[in-house]
Order: C-alpha cells, then structure tokens, then sequence
C-alpha cells in the first residue's frame, strides 16, 4: 500500500480554496499568530483574458521560486484583461482594469477593492487649474491601506493629454480615499522607480539621481489637502547606460538595482548600488553643514535574494530560506516605457 502523503505536501492553491471554507472561530485563532515570513511569488501574465461565465472561476498564475513551479490561483472574476502595475505587502495588487483606466487596488485573500484616481489635477498658470485623464505606470504606498486613514500613495503616471503624452513623465502623490491627485504634489521627472524609505517616497530618475518626497497632513484634514516637501538629490557613481533601474530597501540601507541590457535586448547581467552619504565641510573648511549622497557598487550579494519589480521590490535573506540561494529575481516588464502603445489602438493587453 502507498504512504500517505503528508499534509504539508498539500498545493497551495487547494489551500486557498479551502481557507475561506474553514471554522470562522479556528480560523481567527490561526491568524492571531503570525506566519512565517514567506517569499514572494511572481505574477505570470494572462495566457487567456476571454470572458467567462459568471458561475466560472477565474485564475492566474503565480510562479514560486523556492519549489520552481508555477500555481494557479483563483482571481476577484472581474479582473478579466485588466494591466497589473505594482504590487503592495498583504496580498494587493495595483491594476488598471480598463488598461489606461479604471485604476484600483484588489486584495487576493479577502477580495477587497480599493478605488484609485483616475484623473490629475494640473495648474495651467494664472491661478487656474485643468483635471485631465492620467495612465499610471506604477505605484506605491506608505502605509497598508486597509484603514485608509495615514495612507499615501505615489506613483509615476503619464498624463493622457496631446501637451503631455509623449514627453516626460510625471510623479504624483494622493491620499488614499481621494478621488483625485493633486497638482500641488505632481511634478515632471523622468522617473523609473518609486519606494517607501525612511518616512518619504524616493523617486528613481533614468539619470540616476534621486527626488525625496515627503507627505505632511494632518488625519482629521480633508483628503485633498496633502502638502509634499520635495528634496533632489544629485548623485554622485551614477551609471548612465542600463536597460532598466529598480530600487529596493534592504537591511536598512537603500539599493539601487541596474539592469544591464546590451542594444535593449534580453537582460544581461544586473549591478546593485548601495546609497551611500558623507558630509561636506563648508567653505571654511571647518563645520560639514550638508550631506553628499552617491551610489557605491556592491562586490557581491552576500546572501541577499532581491525580487525587483517597478514599485514594488523587495529583499530577503537567503539563509531564511533553506533551499534557496542569493541572486536577483525578476519579470520582464518592458512595457514601462511604452504608454502610447497601451493607450492607443489595438496593441496587445499588458
């Protein structure tokens, strides 16, 4: 007679279907203790966005890298050929379900839906103002967003106006709950990559410099009213030529992930920068009044798993995970950089 299998071996994706079917009392005393730091799994594109019945269950695919295999796991029905941008701890996910619009927060254990703007507001000069349509090409947040309340989010959008479509990106931050973003923090920055770090957003440029966003409201205050103080970094060890640009926080210490792509063809190699900072005498050489900030190469990994995606990479230490080994875990994600070819004709869904 065979062994009986083990009831660790069971797949996850049984294990999520049978979750929401357990004991209520059992299950709420299950979660009262923490679970184990997990790694993340990675988001493989739709192969079929058809429609489906509304009795049918939708699914997608994630790929787990500890056990090399990819999962099926059941979807919110709705988010048939909708563009994923981002990812947020706790199980959310960022998504566009009208590929340049209807942009929104879905949660893949509880089903919960956040609603994200779709418009900016942006100062045209004489104290006047134009709301216009806006494409986000990836996001972050500050905090979870289950309570709304202290949440900001930021991201890098592109505006959908003739004036603005083709040239330069913009970065705007809004208050969870907001229906719009506000022009007072919206700037124009070609931006690759936005993190949480250290109580402010940092911005990632192509150039390789850095902007600091800092969010400053009061909770009781309407969620419009958000005041940013900004910082911009020049940094010094900047590396011009590169395929793509991540940043991820790692051991308390900001990284900043090169993707090497020779001709813009397949990745060849990556290269991690550590933010570095000394002070700088003034000009009497006495006192260091300001900071100097730059980017140092790493020599090696040291046991450092970095899973890098735009707005949402994250770090892990390989000896957490037995079976696992240092390196950089990544998706394609060439798209980035093409919101003409999302938002006009018929291309292919992202």
């Amino acid at each position: 007679m065979a062994a009986r299998r083990s009831w660790a071996d069971l797949p996850a994706d049984l294990i999520v279907e049978i979750a929401p079917r357990a004991c209520r009392t059992w299950l709420r005393g299950v979660l009262t203790h923490p679970c184990p730091l997990q790694l993340p799994w990675l988001l493989l594109p739709y192969q079929n966005a058809a429609a489906l019945p509304p009795y049918a269950t939708r699914r997608a695919s994630f790929f787990c890298v500890l056990c090399n295999h990819a999962h099926r796991v059941a979807v919110p029905h709705y988010t048939e050929g909708a563009r994923f941008f981002g990812a947020y701890p706790g199980g959310w996910l960022f998504l566009a379900y009208g590929q340049s619009c209807g942009h929104g927060l879905i949660n893949l254990r509880t089903h919960e839906s956040l609603y994200l703007p779709d418009d900016i507001i942006i100062g045209a000069g004489d104290g006047l103002a134009w709301q216009h349509p806006m494409f986000i090409r990836t996001a972050t947040l500050s905090a979870p967003p289950a309570t709304l309340e202290g949440c900001v989010a930021a991201a890098i959008i592109t505006v959908l106006t003739p004036e603005y479509f083709f040239g330069a990106s913009h970065v705007t931050l809004w208050r969870m709950g907001s229906y719009l973003a506000s022009a007072s923090c919206t700037f124009e920055l070609d931006a690759e990559d936005v993190t949480y770090h250290n109580g402010a957003f940092h911005f990632l440029t192509r150039l390789g410099n850095l902007l600091l966003c800092t969010p400053e409201f009061q909770n009781e205050s309407p969620l419009g009213r958000l005041q940013v103080r900004g910082e911009f970094r020049e940094m010094l060890g900047r590396v011009l030529n590169a395929g793509a640009r991540y940043l991820v926080e790692c051991r308390g210490e900001l990284l900043k992930v090169l993707r090497v792509q020779p001709h813009q063809e397949v990745t060849w190699s990556f290269r991690v920068f550590r933010m570095t900072q000394e002070q700088v005498p003034d000009a009497d050489g006495i006192d260091a009044d300001h900071a100097r900030y730059g980017w140092t190469e790493l020599p090696a990994l040291d046991g450092r798993m970095l899973f890098v995606g735009r707005g949402c990479s994250r770090s892990f230490v390989a000896a957490h995970f037995p079976g696992s080994q240092e390196g950089v875990y990544f998706l394609d994600d060439g798209s980035f950089h093409a919101a003409p070819m999302i938002c006009v004709g018929d291309g292919p869904r992202q």
